[in-house]
């Protein structure tokens, strides 16, 4: 019975001894560990109230720049231009008519995909040619607003072609032949409709310049009669002279049609 107490006592401290040393190893983990936790804490919290320290404007921010998909300018152009396709005017012994003009007005460029834009503009124009024989000298000098509607192509980071329609509304016409508006009775005709090809350079981010060609489709006087062709029917009886709402000339204006060649600026505000 002894022996077996004795054994039993002998076992138990055996179990105790083997059950107190993981729990020491333990211990000592634990102590090495909660410093380097520490550690790790503050560090965090440093960097959290350097954060906090900094504005949110103060803060860098990616350098990227994003392009507008709007842009919104003005423009200015110098314009030489003429008639052409008359039909019988060599026979006034008169050559086609030309002269200078200059428009100005706004422009927009919207971003379509990448290296193309449609570009819209609005512009008021001052147009005056003339013409002169041994006699007389014949003016015709025009204001339009005109509306054009351009696709515009990049073919480098500074270098673009053009192609658009144009609109233009006749609002005002005079056609003095030696300072005379009486002497010939021309209207205009009230819209003119045509296409613009060009190409351009982008001088800065913001300043263009660009060369235009611009060819009218519809005819410019297309109700005006040659004075010698019109029918006797159209004459005033009494005063002999052609009745009111007839539009006439004493040279052939049939066939005519508008030619361009512009050279402009544009500033882009943004």
């Amino acid at each position: 019975m002894k022996k077996f107490a004795a054994g039993l006592l002998t076992a138990l401290c055996a179990t105790a001894i083997a059950t107190a040393q993981p729990a020491d190893q333990a211990t000592e983990y634990t102590q090495q560990a909660v410093p380097a936790q520490e550690a790790t804490q503050q560090a965090v919290a440093s960097e959290a109230q350097n954060n906090e320290a900094m504005p949110i404007d103060e803060q860098p921010a990616p350098t990227l720049k994003k392009k507008n998909p709007i842009s919104i300018g003005a423009k200015a152009s110098f314009i030489y231009g003429y008639f052409w396709g008359f039909k019988e005017l060599k026979e006034d012994d008169l050559d086609s008519p030309s002269g200078f003009g200059g428009e100005f007005g706004i422009a927009a460029s919207f971003n379509m995909i990448e290296g193309l834009q449609f570009s819209p503009e609005i512009a008021f124009r001052i147009f005056n040619l003339s013409h002169d024989d041994e006699d007389f000298e014949r003016c015709y000098n025009q204001m339009f607003l005109d509306f054009a509607f351009y696709m515009r192509g990049s073919i480098t980071s500074k270098f673009f072609l053009e192609v658009g329609p144009q609109l233009s509304i006749n609002t005002s016409g005079d056609y003095p032949i030696d300072g005379n508006s009486n002497f010939d009775k021309i209207e205009q005709s009230p819209v003119e409709f045509g296409l613009n090809i060009g190409a351009g350079y982008n001088i800065l981010d913001n300043l263009s310049v660009g060369f235009r060609w611009y060819m009218g489709f519809n005819e410019v006087f297309p109700d005006v009669k040659y004075k010698y062709d019109i029918d006797p029917k159209d004459y005033d009886k009494e005063s002999g002279e052609v009745k009111g709402n007839i539009k006439w000339s004493t040279i052939h204006l049939n066939g005519a049609h508008t030619m361009m060649f512009k050279f402009g600026v544009t500033y882009w505000f943004n």
